[in-house]
């Protein structure tokens, strides 16, 4: 790896290449190997389906020809392979896909492991193929994070680059999928990267193009469905779309809803996590029995449709049971996308909206194929609260210009409808679940993890506000502070007061006729908990207008203040250590199979397990510095049923079994720590 950091350093130094041309190549290389990585996942799935049910297709007639037991324990198979695999080598792979890639943007510096590639991989493949209710465009979106976030890793890039390499696998996956350059670019600006700036737009787009290049050479210019020419036979229509638009949001927050409701109920059930997806196998089965269309990707089904093959019944029905079925598939822990159920449930949604309308009014209202077109992307858009991708995804699919209107009238509708039922889509409900702001941005999410205790002051100014006045004025001259907190006899905070007023007053003494008391002065204050995080105070901050607020006990009484000046500078240094702990961690695994990297004399970083003497204890209280020379900069936290949380340690951090420590020092120093030696300085 240092040969090939050296040779493409001197490369780039020898053409004269700025940092934007450089990403612009590394941006063609990802949209490349992210092309070939949809094409050979697509290929890998069809090899696969044609294994278990000897079909490399799933369409509803295929389905029904094999035996009802084929049917019913092929998922439950599929749910045995994936589950094991998922547990015990990448839990990352878990669930649909898009929110793993967002958390790892948000919190981990974009920072994927590439394990992942190969897991989501086999896993989501295995899962789609047997059966399982789920899509390939999320793990195509994951699988492509996770190439170009491996890549960015190897060529060592900064963080802020690697953010956008990671977006630019995200375009090149669903560029690829769709045969849709704008809508993978789109998607991914809109829902992973959130920067519409140049310097993101053009790799990003760069890397779309590339796949889709791609995906044209090996498939030629065809997309996933012979579409039905799309026509507006009356302006009426718009009513009708209005309509529709309305239901497709409602159905789609509920599907949303739905995918988290199922994993609650499973955790309850105290199911080993390695073996829950057989029973969200077995709930696939038992509805394929009887309605195998909802068996699969499902786009087999949708062409179905298109061709008119399905009854006004059977669309209602497999509404309601394809969110079932991809709710007990996700919600058990099987990997796959929820991409491609949203649209199968909008096809099915608006085909029967088509149908009722198109029987009750049919001089002024198109097909209900025209229906189901739109529907696919309304409640595909109410899923995701991501309008613009939605409407981009099926105007390239069709090329049709005529749909542009109602298109965009009905999606937006069925967003603006699942946004007023709830501000969180069916990726982010997983994020605030975790407890990180998507909408916030990486800022808040960093606060968070720091506690008040950590920028906690103890030189604010105070007085008791049964105190005569002339004392108030007294301390306003002593102190610097611009604000004093008012006290009651037992020290609990009653408000606060602005020396900008009192000075005001103190500086015209027709105003001081009518002051009497400390309480005349006092402002309403609500205090900061000793137990908060930052993210909450800075919104408080913006609330009250104060440099200084008050940081109370569970009594109200006032043991210190915070100040914003103190919390930017903690903010800084927290971003500061992350990024060099992440880029080093990277360049560890990069360098050495040892998990070691020797930066100077004695001096190393390394990555090892939290010695089983630290399980239980606090940071904090170990004095590691002090007594090992050793300093922790990074925790990879193993969570029993969930993915790798990398975080930055505060003192207050209490180490549990199974954490992986990023660590500096010599290498006697950790040694020593590690076997609990006792004090090497």
């Amino acid at each position: 790896m240092k040969r090939i950091w050296s040779k493409r350093q001197y490369i780039f130094r020898r053409l004269k290449l700025t940092p934007a041309t450089e990403m612009l190549i590394y941006a063609v290389f990802i949209g490349i190997l992210g092309g070939f990585g949809a094409l050979l996942f697509k290929k890998l799935i069809f090899s696969l389906q044609d294994v278990f049910w000897g079909t490399p297709d799933m369409a509803p007639d295929s389905l029904f020809g094999v035996g009802w037991y084929h049917r019913l324990l092929m998922p439950m198979l599929g749910g045995l392979i994936v589950g094991p695999m998922i547990y015990f080598f990448a839990r990352e792979a878990r669930g649909h896909g898009v929110p793993e890639v967002m958390i790892a943007v948000i919190t981990r510096n974009s920072v994927i492991r590439p394990v992942v590639v190969i897991v989501k991989t086999l896993a989501s493949a295995v899962s789609i193929s047997t059966g399982g209710s789920v899509g390939r465009e999320g793990p195509i979106v994951q699988i492509g994070a996770a190439i170009a976030s491996t890549t960015g890793q190897l060529l060592r890039v900064r963080p802020a680059q690697l953010k956008t390499l990671v977006g630019c696998g995200v375009a090149a996956g669903i560029a690829a999928t769709f045969n849709a350059p704008i809508a993978g670019t789109l998607f991914s600006l809109e829902l992973i990267v959130s920067d519409f700036g140049l310097s993101s737009f053009t790799p990003i787009l760069v890397s779309a193009v590339g796949a889709t290049a791609i995906s044209r050479h090996f498939h030629g210019n065809i997309t996933e469905f012979d579409l039905p020419v799309f026509t507006m036979v009356s302006h009426w229509e718009f009513a009708f779309y209005l309509v529709l638009g309305l239901i497709a949001g409602l159905v789609g927050f509920l599907f949303s809803r739905s995918i988290y409701r199922a994993d609650d109920l499973m955790e309850k059930t105290k199911i080993p996590q390695w073996i829950r997806p057989v029973f969200g196998g077995l709930l696939v089965g038992l509805i394929a029995l009887v309605y195998p269309h909802i068996m699969g990707v499902g786009y087999d089904t949708i062409r179905v449709l298109f061709d008119g093959g399905l009854t006004l019944k059977v669309m209602l029905l497999l509404v309601v049971l394809k969110i079932f079925a991809t709710s007990a598939t996700i919600g058990s822990g099987g990997s796959g996308g929820v991409f491609a159920p949203s649209l199968f449930i909008g096809a099915m949604l608006g085909g029967a909206f088509g149908t009722i309308v198109n029987y009750l009014f049919p001089s002024v209202t198109a097909s209900p194929g025209a229906y189901a077109l739109v529907g696919m992307a309304a409640v595909n858009g109410a899923c995701t609260l991501a309008p613009l991708s939605a409407i981009i995804i099926l105007f390239e699919l069709t090329n049709e210009y005529g749909i542009i209107l109602p298109l965009m009238f009905t999606v937006v509708m069925a967003t603006f409808i699942s946004r007023k039922l709830s501000p969180e889509s069916i990726y982010t409900e997983k994020l605030r679940r975790r407890g990180i702001k998507a909408h916030h941005g990486e800022d808040l999410n960093i606060l968070r993890a720091i506690s008040v205790k950590d920028v906690l002051r103890s030189d604010e100014a105070s007085i008791c506000e049964a105190d005569e006045f002339n004392k108030l004025v007294r301390l306003a001259l002593e102190t610097h502070r611009n604000v004093i907190f008012t006290l009651d006899r037992n020290n609990r905070l009653t408000g606060a007061i602005s020396l900008q007023d009192l000075k005001y007053v103190l500086s015209h003494p027709k105003e001081l006729m009518h002051i009497h008391h400390i309480t005349d002065f006092r402002l309403e204050i609500t205090p900061v908990l000793i137990t908060q995080s930052l993210d909450t105070v800075v919104d408080r901050f913006a609330e009250t207008g104060f440099d200084r607020l008050p940081v109370v006990d569970a009594q109200q009484r006032l043991i210190g203040s915070v100040i914003m000046s103190d919390i930017i500078r903690r903010y800084n240094q927290e971003v500061a250590n992350r990024n060099i702990a992440i880029e080093l961690g990277a360049r560890i695994n990069a360098h050495d199979k040892s998990h070691m990297l020797h930066i100077g004399g004695d001096s190393i970083i390394a990555e090892i397990e939290v010695p089983d003497w630290m399980v239980g204890k606090e940071l904090g209280e170990l004095k590691l510095r002090t007594d090992y020379g050793v300093t922790v900069f990074l925790v990879r936290e193993i969570r029993e049923y969930d993915e790798p949380d990398l975080i930055t340690p505060s003192l207050g951090y209490g180490f549990r079994r199974g954490d992986m420590l990023l660590v500096s020092g010599t290498d006697k120093g950790i040694e020593a720590m590690k076997r609990n030696i006792g004090s090497k300085r």
